[in-house]
Order: structure tokens, then sequence, then C-alpha cells
């Protein structure tokens, strides 16, 4: 084992983390994250035992309940710090010494606690546990709140995935001003995996209903956006370092941009997307970064964009 190195910056990698047994992609892809870009890696496990629910989006953190005959609090926490220390352990294997890893065991609300975590982390990776739609829609998604609200982007990797056979990193734009933003960040990751990006622009038109778009105007649609892909991928290969010279790829996909991304990030190591960016105080996903988070077989990268 080699001797941790000084990080290249100090904003640590944040891991949510519950049950190491069943967390074995998200360790290793946040330890390899950590390895390769010189980050401390910082687990934490939120212990919510006795705690009532709050709410991250109106900053109410949730409030402590007073010691319960049904729930040993103390035990809960015991379980909750040999949980953390497991985990702990795992990451330092996958990081192999190449940076510094700790663990810290925090009591409150786990979407609270981790979009607090973000304010100061260079990012935050979970794990997107296989859930029903059923129970997604009565239980909400913790990934999807922390992801809506993080202050760094954030990284939610499929329980089991693996990156074996797989290539790419999958970037989908909107064709609004942040894909320059969106694009760039792609290009950093892919240069970091060494992997080839593809961008991938979905149709607005045939999401809306293809059967009320005659041929020229679905031709003349395409054209555009095909243009428009061009000029982007021109745009970063000029701003890009001479390091990043990584092969890119546009598609424009008469398909609903959800629907193309899904399928696009079918074989891929990554995707990357934005999160939907507003004036009011209540940011939120959007329908396809919202969708990617429920459907991508492979991690999805979500980042912060300014309004």
């Amino acid at each position: 084992m080699t001797t941790p190195s000084a990080p290249v910056g100090s904003e640590p990698i944040v891991v949510g983390t519950l049950d190491p047994s069943s967390e074995a992609a998200l360790l290793e892809h946040a330890g390899h994250l950590a390895a390769a870009c010189g980050h401390p890696l910082r687990l934490v496990h939120v212990h919510q035992a006795n705690v009532l629910f709050g709410d991250p989006i109106l900053g109410l953190p949730g409030a402590l309940q007073p010691q319960s005959m049904l729930i040993d609090d103390s035990a809960v926490g015991r379980v909750a710090g040999q949980l953390l220390r497991d985990a702990t352990e795992i990451a330092r294997e996958v990081v192999d010494g190449a940076v510094e890893v700790s663990g810290e065991l925090v009591r409150g609300h786990a979407a609270h606690a981790l979009i607090k975590e973000s304010e100061s982390a260079h990012r935050v990776v979970l794990q997107r546990r296989r859930f029903s739609r059923v129970r997604r829609v009565f239980t909400g998604s913790i990934s999807a709140r922390i992801a809506a609200h993080a202050g760094c982007p954030v990284t939610v990797v499929p329980e089991g995935w693996s990156a074996e056979g797989r290539a790419g990193v999958v970037v989908g734009i909107s064709g609004d001003k942040t894909d320059d933003q969106v694009l760039g960040h792609a290009l950093d990751e892919a240069t970091r995996l060494n992997e080839p990006v593809t961008v991938v622009y979905g149709l607005e038109l045939m999401a809306m209903g293809a059967e009320l778009a005659d041929h020229a105007t679905t031709r003349d649609w395409t054209l555009r956006a095909e243009a428009y892909v061009d000029d982007l991928i021109r745009r970063a290969r000029a701003h890009a370092p001479e390091a990043a010279r990584t092969p890119i790829e546009g598609r424009v996909l008469a398909e609903a941009p959800a629907d193309a991304l899904v399928a696009a990030a079918d074989a891929a190591r990554l995707l990357v997307v934005g999160r939907a960016a507003h004036l009011n105080a209540y940011p939120h996903l959007g329908g396809v970064t919202r969708a990617m988070l429920r459907e991508a077989d492979c991690p999805v990268e979500v980042l912060p964009l300014p309004a």
C-alpha cells in the first residue's frame, strides 16, 4: 500500500453510505474517482433513528424525538457505527492509499444532512437502490432530493452496477446556454476515464407529438439541431486543453429526450446531465434529469447550473 498523496483540492468527495454489503458499486466508483482526482474521500452514514421527518426544501432538518421504548436509539447507533467502519475499510482498500479516507456518523434527516455536506464538497456520490416504481411513488427518492439541491455535482450509481464491458461518456443537452458548461464537464470526466464522448440531443418536437409534424418540419428541426450540436462540439474542442482531445460524436435523435438518453446510456460508463436552472427559490431537477436518475443503467452525474 502506498502513502496517501497530498490532495489536489481540499474539498472531499462525500459518499452517502448505508449498508456496505450492498454498496460495492458505490464504494468502488467513489474510491476510483477520489484516487483519480486527488480529493479526500469522506463517508457519511446518516443515523435516522427517532428522528421526525424534516424537509430539506424548506430547510427543516427534522426534530429529534425523545428516546423511544420501541426503538433503542443507542443500539441502532452502534449498528450504524459498525456499518460505517466496514464501509470505510472497503473504501480504503479501493483507494489503496492514494487519498485519505474518513468516515462520520451523523444523526438527522438523510437528505438534509447530505445537502449540507455538499456545500463544502467537491462531489457527492450516492447509490440508487432497487425499489419498485410503486414504492418510489410513496417513499420518494433521497438521491433525487439531494441532486436537486446540492451545491456541487452529484453522482448516483445504480445498485450492483459494473463498468465491465461498458465504454464512453454520454452527455445530454437541451439547446440552451448551459450546454457549453455541461459538455465541458463531460469532457473533463471523459479525459479522466480515457473514454470518448457522445453528445445526445433528443428533439422536443417528437416528444410533443410526432404525428403533428410533417416531414418537412421534422427535417428542418433536425438540420437546425445538427448544426447547433456541431457548433457546440467545435466550441468545446477549441476550449479544451491539449490533454483533453478525446473523440466527440454528436447525435440528434427524433425521440423524446429521456428515451434518447436512456437508450444511449445503455452501454455507457457515465451519463452527464444538467440540473434545471431557475430564478426562484425552489430549484428542481426537471423531468428528463429525474427520469435519468430512475431509469439509466449507468452512473448519472447531475451538474448544478446557474440560473
